[in-house]
């Protein structure tokens, strides 16, 4: 059985805003209408990570088996860095940032985008691997921001409340080279869809009553700490959810 604990981040000093943003971000700002933004440069106190959206949805460390999530200085920036992909059979650490549950996270059937900056390699992928999600498949509704196989796809995927019909969107080409890519998921009143630096992916219709509401946390890097769990392995940067 996994022990869920709260775990402190290497101790990093708290800094003023560089003047460059971190690496992936290449000194773009978020949109408006931002809800949640985390571009990990102010390092972690006390195992927080500070949201820079202005509403307090604050992150926390939570690991297993040891597992912890570093801050890691590249540039004027700084990203956070996952725990690495266990081998078959072995009991590695594991960790979670994770956010409480707020109601602008719960877009209902509300324009809605979610975004982040990547960094993995083919080596780093199991499987599927979740960057990003609020709710669980199967049990309620569910926004999310995953890899899929082993060139690691970028996927968005969406449930309504009252269904089991996943509605996905994939990107045109595969991401994990070892290069930091940027993946924005967007979901207007009838389509899911998601881009990679810029290039579009695939588009979903999708119905204007799907809504997505629950009372789960927001996690990042993986849904849980279940044994067969999607976890992320590699880095990730300025990550922000915008409603509206």
């Amino acid at each position: 059985m996994f022990k869920l604990s709260t775990l402190v981040l290497l101790t990093v000093p708290a800094m003023a805003a560089p003047a460059a943003a971190a690496p992936a971000s290449s000194g773009e700002t978020a949109p408006s209408n931002v809800v949640a933004r985390y571009n990990f440069d102010g390092g972690a106190t006390d195992g927080k990570i500070s949201d820079l959206s202005g509403k307090g949805s604050h992150l926390t460390v939570r690991g297993a088996n040891n597992g912890t999530v570093t801050i890691n200085t590249e540039g004027a920036g700084r990203y956070a860095a996952f725990p690495a992909a266990c081998a078959a059979g072995a009991t590695c650490g594991r960790a979670i940032l994770e956010a409480p549950d707020t109601p602008d996270m719960n877009p209902g059937t509300r324009n809605f985008r979610w975004a982040a900056s990547v960094r993995v390699t083919a080596a780093q992928m199991k499987g599927k691997a979740n960057i990003m999600q609020k709710g669980l498949a199967g049990s309620g509704s569910v926004w999310k921001l995953q890899l899929t196989g082993k060139t690691g796809r970028a996927q968005c995927a969406m449930t309504g409340k009252g269904s089991t019909e996943a509605f996905t969107a994939t990107s045109a080409r595969p991401i994990a080279d070892g290069a930091w890519h940027k993946i924005v998921c967007e979901r207007t009143p009838t389509s899911l869809s998601v881009s990679v630096d810029g290039i579009a992916g695939s588009k979903t219709t999708i119905p204007s009553t799907l809504s997505v509401e629950n009372n789960m946390p927001l996690r990042i890097g993986g849904p849980n700490f279940g044994e067969s769990s999607d976890m992320y392995h590699g880095q990730l940067d300025d990550v922000y959810i915008q409603l509206g």
